[in-house]
């Protein structure tokens, strides 16, 4: 038995008697459905998951056991640092307390950053900051609550994984919204379902909401005879793929298939919590509703056949994303009209030429020298811009004065928000067709706003928007709504009431050329992205 259980993660729980952090023994009597998961060491793995169903205690055996058994360095996120000392203090460390061959194994038992596995360590990080991703190499990395993790920054992590032979990647969470953190990988796995037989009439199933629930009765019942469906049976599952040959070794558990939570539990969350509450945490699937994404027809009802291009001495504020490309969006008072990649700042400043009364609010941290110099170039007309949030009076935007003359906080979340609601509410015209912003619209697909729950109490803390891609565009939109702010005597691009007609006919000319323009030209670019 010994030597199996160095093997076999099973016979190591039973040969050890391994408890979890409360000093129960782990079994698998009420969480049947875990048992493949615990030994599936796919190199891709992706677990969606509702909250609560200990996959968390779970991965932490797993990675103390696979560190030790399968002689891999292994790195574990979490979204921030403070969510690390919580989960490792109260999770992590108590487990290696309770269970003697764990305090055998483990030569620094209540460190926080790093456990060491015999010859070979856990590190534990968080993804809000990119220097954290960079210090150490890897084998195999697990990602805690990615929906809750800033995208880029595990994408940093993965590339510590390059000179490993075995690449190990395994994600968990609970879902936030459709196409971005957990679903994302979903989408790529073989999306295995905990499949029940009915006791009645013997048919093979999953259950789902609200189908296998009788809200009445306040029971689970079988989709096919209407029989009631027992505690026991519900814990007499197996899994099944959906789909075969997929990258990930993909599972989705929902409280539905948790024996210890009734129908009467499932239908009370249901009544009392949120609907994306009840969606991300107890079906544990992913929930877009109104405001957490832009969608293609939200932007679209914004189209207009109408010309929105400036005159001459029109005021034209330019939202410039920088990095190691630039990306802008160009707009007046009366919506926008534009929005392209510039090479260098040789284009910006042509089009500032162009429109001697164009203002670009520009972001300061992309491109430290160029959006600087641009500033000095041209004072008063570009002003650099701080995504942060005003603590003290809540403000949106914060306009510099004095010696911050030229700068410009803004609270990120919310000046994202705003643009959302205002293109859902048809607030911002759009000069062009849906194929003229299709590029533009890939990006805004790439950002979501989240959920962010506290990890010790599960409750709302509030919400985020966090990038699953590149989205350089809806940044730059939400510089260039910063400079409508300063510009518009009210703040707002249409008044209350104000109509615009909803784009029949395009608005590019033949050849490619737009209506009263000669120069700019509007991207028409095809993309393979999975998510549209």
């Amino acid at each position: 038995m010994s030597k199996l259980a160095n093997m076999s993660i099973h016979a190591w729980i039973v040969e050890n008697g391994i408890l979890n952090e409360t000093g129960t023994p782990v079994d698998f009597k009420d969480h049947a459905f875990l048992f493949d998961i615990y030994r599936d060491f796919s190199p891709k793995l992706v677990v969606m998951k509702a909250a609560q169903v200990g996959a968390t205690t779970m991965e932490v055996l797993k990675v103390l056991w696979g560190v030790r058994n399968l002689g891999l360095d292994a790195i574990y996120t979490l979204p921030t640092y403070e969510d690390v000392n919580t989960m490792v203090g109260s999770k992590v460390n108590r487990i290696i307390a309770q269970n003697p061959i764990l305090q055998e194994w483990t030569k620094d038992r209540d460190t926080i950053d790093q456990k060491q596995i015999g010859e070979h360590y856990i590190h534990f990080r968080g993804t809000w900051t990119a220097k954290a991703a960079i210090m150490v190499s890897s084998d195999w990395n697990l990602y805690d609550e990615i929906d809750a993790s800033k995208a880029d920054v595990v994408e940093q992590y993965a590339t510590r994984l390059q000179h490993s032979k075995y690449k190990y990647e395994h994600y968990f969470s609970h879902p936030s919204s459709q196409g971005t953190g957990i679903d994302k990988y979903w989408e790529k796995s073989d999306q295995k379902h905990w499949f029940i037989e009915c006791d009645g009439c013997f048919q093979k199933q999953y259950l789902s909401y609200p189908e296998s629930i009788d809200e009445e009765l306040q029971i689970f019942f079988c989709k096919f005879c209407r029989k009631e469906i027992s505690d026991n049976t519900r814990r007499r599952g197996v899994w099944v793929a959906k789909y075969k040959n997929r990258e990930y070794s993909g599972y989705w558990i929902p409280l539905l298939i948790c024996p210890w939570v009734s129908a009467k539990e499932i239908i009370s969350y249901k009544a009392d919590k949120s609907e994306e509450y009840f969606y991300n945490k107890v079906l544990g699937l992913p929930f877009v509703g109104g405001g957490n994404k832009l969608t293609r027809q939200a932007f679209c009802q914004n189209l207009t056949e109408e010309s929105l291009y400036p005159e001459e001495n029109e005021k034209v504020v330019m939202g410039l994303d920088t990095g190691t490309q630039l990306y802008y969006v160009l707009g007046t008072l009366r919506g926008l009209f534009h929005y392209g990649i510039a090479k260098d700042y040789t284009e910006i400043e042509q089009m500032m030429a162009r429109w001697p009364r164009m203002t670009v609010i520009c972001d300061q941290m992309g491109d430290l020298i160029g959006s600087r110099a641009l500033r000095e170039k041209y004072p008063g007309r570009v002003w650099l811009c701080l995504f942060g949030e005003d603590r003290k009076t809540k403000e949106l935007v914060r306009w510099g004065a004095n010696d911050e003359s030229g700068a410009v906080t803004v609270d990120r979340n919310r000046m994202l928000q705003l643009c959302v609601d205002e293109f859902q509410d048809k607030r911002v015209p759009v000069m062009g067709t849906e194929k003229d912003w299709d590029e533009y619209l890939i990006h805004w697909n790439n950002l979501t706003r989240i959920p962010i729950y506290d990890s010790v109490t599960n409750s709302l803390k509030g919400k985020k928007w966090v990038k699953n891609g590149q989205s350089d565009f809806p940044f730059a939109m939400a510089y260039w709504r910063t400079g409508m702010m300063r510009f518009s005597s009210t703040g707002a691009i249409t008044m209350p009431g104000d109509k615009f007609k909803p784009s029949r006919q395009p608005t590019i000319l033949p050849g490619g050329k737009m209506q009263n323009d000669k120069k700019l030209v509007f991207a028409d670019k095809k993309t393979n992205d999975w998510r549209l």
